[in-house]
């Protein structure tokens, strides 16, 4: 039995300082990560509510890489063992994606003890999300937008949507809410100037809704 447990693959060679170490910084660049993906990310998702999955995901990674990195047959039967699981819903939009892999990255970095290379690789990724998203707001054209629409209405909203739909910039209808007649429609914008605006706030009009709301937004909030 002592043989047995002089053995280096049954003995823990955690770290148990570092480890915590680890953990606190993960649950601070994780929220990081929340912060930035819910003000910059130019996605159509609700950013708040697949923001808020991001802490499971990060300490589920940094957990198993924790376990397995002292142990090449821990390592081997994950891999088994993850090889079965399938995604039920699929994640569509690519930058939910990048977010998903930087999490990924930084969690791993951090089981490793990388402390300062993963403190570096979060500032790196939260300067180029603020540089990308101020750089996309200050074009011209509203390509990677998005228009949301809120108003009140009492008849069907099918023919209005179609109106909507054939102004000149808006590409497709994205997000559509209706609660006791309180609509609210998100369209993606595709090569949209800012007259945009003008254009949907008179369609409106014209179809007697005079207490709506539209603006324009990067994601859909």
């Amino acid at each position: 039995m002592d043989e047995l447990l002089q053995k280096p693959q049954l003995i823990s060679s955690i770290n148990y300082a570092n480890w915590g170490i680890g953990l606190t910084l993960l649950v601070i660049f994780t929220l990081i990560f929340q912060y930035l993906f819910r003000n910059f990310a130019l996605v159509a998702s609700n950013r708040r509510l697949f923001a808020s999955h991001f802490l499971y995901y990060s300490i589920s990674i940094f957990l198993i890489i924790t376990t397995i990195k002292s142990s090449l047959a821990l390592s081997l039967g994950l891999v088994g063992a993850l090889s079965i699981i399938r995604f039920r819903t699929a994640i569509k939009e690519p930058e939910q994606i990048i977010f998903l892999l930087g999490l990924t990255a930084i969690s791993i970095a951090l089981a490793a003890e990388q402390f300062l290379l993963s403190s570096f690789s979060v500032i790196l990724f939260a300067i180029i999300s603020i540089i990308r998203n101020r750089r996309y707001a200050k074009h011209d054209l509203l390509t990677q937008d998005f228009l949301i629409v809120h108003f009140k209405y009492a008849n069907s909203t099918q023919s209005l949507i179609q109106s909507l739909l054939a102004i000149s910039g808006i590409a497709q209808l994205t997000n559509y809410e209706n609660q006791a007649g309180n609509y609210r429609i998100l369209f993606q914008l595709e090569n949209a100037e800012i007259s945009v605006i003008q254009a949907v706030e008179s369609l409106l009009q014209e179809n007697q809704i005079t207490d709506a709301t539209v603006k324009i937004s990067q994601s859909f909030a």
